[in-house]
């Protein structure tokens, strides 16, 4: 029973060791591979292109909001109706 809580207990330290000490590697590796410069390049180059991405929506948005943009666009051009016909002004008669 003793050999059994003795192997336990080697396991968990050993695997707590062994994360650790691969954690703090892994950082160390990356950092001086310059991942977190890599990263922060990569972050602003995204939101230059998403800015880039609103703007360019703006301005469609902003087209498809204005129907009058093109110059003699009239819609009411050829209409000939008159909306005052039928409607009765003295209410006496």
């Amino acid at each position: 029973m003793t050999k059994w809580v003795a192997a336990v207990v080697a396991l968990v330290v050993g695997l707590g060791s062994g994360y650790y000490i691969g954690k703090s590697g892994g950082y160390q590796s990356g950092k001086s591979a310059g991942v977190s410069e890599g990263i922060t390049r990569g972050v602003a180059q995204e939101n230059a292109a998403e800015a880039a991405r609103m703007r360019e929506a703006e301005r469609e948005a902003a087209k498809a909001v204005n129907p009058f943009e093109q110059a003699g666009a009239n819609p009411l051009e050829k209409v000939q109706t008159n909306p005052f016909e039928n409607v009765k002004v003295n209410p006496f008669e």
